[in-house]
Formats: structure tokens, sequence, C-alpha cells
């Protein structure tokens, strides 16, 4: 059985409280899906709130939790994503609002319409004025490669030439998909379809990875999770307004998979990793074989 929230994070929902004691009917379901967090969806009288708990591996997978709630808070406020109600980065602990809707399926990434209204989102989202947001990380890439690598190299020694090898290809890629050509915008870097929510609105939620970055990153997110929408990759690249050659794509793509890869690599020297993790690792390494000479 899945522990749900405790008093400290209660407190924080809004109707929550009666006469100073959390009300003993409250309703607290555990939220499926995510791969290191903890959420809840929690109703009160208030309304229903998503509670995401923290984890004690945010500094091994590369989350910054001030920079989340800087990005989600821009987002929010533009009707992108939901608001939040309480955030702690000390802790992990983050409050928002539960959206109704339904997650994307494979089905929605293989549809015109659909990548249009994606494309439609994204164009919003790499459009926001993010000067005085204050909070925000810049994302390098193959910075954030090294830093997986160093995490991996320091419980796995004996992976050091291979994975150093991986970043020497890295700087390749970063030089050939341009991305020091486009000026930086707000991206989400995380668009697997259990992160947008379609409901009244097409939300998108989980802002962990979000960050400054080259606007062509989030594009690589959407290709690389979801390989049924490459052939409307012109359709989104012309919402977002870039005129990126296929060889800058393609690379933007590699980086993109060459991070899924090391992401589950690292997550492994604290996890036991589950089939499915395994899985994933090993098919983001397969793309990178697959993809090197694109």
């Amino acid at each position: 059985m899945i522990a749900g929230p405790g008093r400290d994070a209660l407190v924080h929902v809004p109707g929550a409280l009666v006469r100073g004691r959390i009300d003993a009917h409250l309703d607290t379901r555990p939220l499926h899906g995510g791969l290191t967090n903890r959420s809840f969806v929690v109703t009160t009288t208030a309304g229903r709130y998503v509670v995401r708990l923290g984890t004690a591996f945010d500094t091994l997978l590369a989350i910054d939790r001030s920079a989340e709630t800087a990005a989600q808070r821009l987002a929010a406020a533009a009707g992108i994503a939901p608001a939040i109600e309480y955030a702690d980065a000390a802790s992990g602990l983050l409050i928002t609002h539960y959206v109704e809707g339904r997650g994307w399926t494979p089905a929605d990434f293989a549809a015109a319409a659909q990548i249009d209204r994606l494309g439609e989102r994204l164009r919003q989202l790499h459009a926001l004025e993010t000067e005085a947001a204050g909070g925000l990380v810049d994302l390098d890439p193959v910075a954030r490669a090294r830093e997986y690598v160093a995490q991996i190299v320091a419980a796995a020694p004996d992976e050091r030439a291979a994975l150093e090898r991986l970043l020497v290809e890295a700087e390749r890629h970063r030089d050939e998909s341009g991305g020091g050509t486009r000026a930086p915008c707000l991206v989400h870097s995380d668009l697997h379809g259990s992160n947008l929510v379609d409901g009244r609105a097409l939300w998108l939620i989980d802002w962990e990875y979000a960050a400054l970055a080259d606007p062509l990153h989030d594009v690589a997110s959407v290709l690389a999770y979801h390989p049924q929408a490459a052939p409307f990759a012109p359709r989104l690249l012309a919402a977002l307004g870039l005129a990126a050659e296929p060889r800058a794509l393609a690379a933007a793509l590699w980086l993109f998979q060459l991070l899924v890869h090391l992401w589950y690599r690292a997550r492994r020297v604290a996890v036991e990793p589950s089939a499915a993790d395994l899985a994933a690792e090993q098919g983001a390494a397969r793309a990178l074989v697959h993809n090197r000479n694109l």
C-alpha cells in the first residue's frame, strides 16, 4: 500500500483542515504513472488538488525544484499549466490544482489535428517573457549529460570510457543541431503523453525539467517519446516558427535520446529498475546507435 501525504503536507491543501485538524474523511487517492515522485489527488470541500511529495533522488536526476516551481508558475499564469497552491523547494512538496482530462495516447501523436493543438500550446509557452521571472535554469544538453555521466561513473567506473565517447558525440550533435543560432526560451523538456492532460484545455503538467533552452529541444522531446509524430514534424516546426533543417532536427533528437538513456542509467545507481525501466533505457541506447550518423 502506498503511504499517503502526512499532516505536514495536508495542512497546505485548502479545505483539508476542520477546526484545526485534518479532516478524518479526506478523500486521498494515489496517482500512478510517475517513475520518481509520489503524487496524490486530494479532494476537499474547497476543490481537488494534486499533492506531489519530494524524492531523495533530486540531485542524482538533475532536478531543481526551485526552477520547476518558477517555470510552472510562469506557465500557469498563461493558462498552460495547473496553478500552484503551495510549493516548498527544499522538501520537494508541490500542491497544484487538479485539472480534469485524459492523458494523450499514441493515437493523439499520430493525428495532424492534435499535433496542431500541441504546436499552438508550445508556441504559447516558447513566447513567454522570462527575463523578469527569476529562478529559471539554463539547459545545455551536453552539460546535463556530463552531470549524469559523473553520477554513473562514480558508481560504475568501468563504464567511463564508453560514456566519455558518448559525450564526444554529444558535442558534435550539439553543433549540428544549431542550438546556438536560436534564442533560448522556456521549454517543458518532458513531453511524454502522460504529461499532456486533454480536458477543457490542453494542459502541460510535470515541470521538473523545464528550463531555458533551444526551442528545438521540445520538438525533439515529442519525437523521442512518440516516433509516430515524425510525419508531422514539419507542422510542429511551422507552428513554432522554426526553420530547422532535417539534419539539425535529427541531431537535437539524438541529444534528447542521449539524455533519456543517461537518466535511466543514472537512476539505476539508487533504484532497482523494473523491466519497463530497463526496456526504456535499452530502447534509448538503440536509438542512439540507429541515429548516430543521421
